[in-house]
């Protein structure tokens, strides 16, 4: 069963203050409509941290600088409708170096 990804306004913004390159935003966007919306079970982990509740992790090795990494955490909730996934909070950390 595929669902909807919902993203809330509030971490459109928080995403777009993080001034992430492009690629990654692309990147971001696709995973969020296709893979979770289409593979939620296989997607989605439980977790405290950095939410408590179900999250979606996102690594993500800098296509132009190998020895980075790029890590999106999404708080995913299911809405009420069984139908919807809404993404209500965002945490992001790059990591440089080994």
């Amino acid at each position: 069963m595929s669902f909807v990804v919902k993203i809330r306004d509030s971490v459109r913004r928080k995403i777009a203050r993080w001034n992430l390159p492009d690629w990654l935003l692309v990147e971001i966007y696709l995973r969020l409509s296709e893979r979770l919306a289409n593979e939620p079970a296989r997607t989605l982990i439980r977790a405290r941290q950095p939410f408590d509740g179900m999250m979606y992790h996102l690594s993500v090795v800098d296509p132009h600088h190998r020895l980075t990494q790029h890590d999106c955490y999404f708080h995913i909730l299911y809405s009420q409708d069984e139908e919807t996934l809404d993404v209500v909070n965002f945490g992001y950390l790059r990591q440089t170096g080994l």
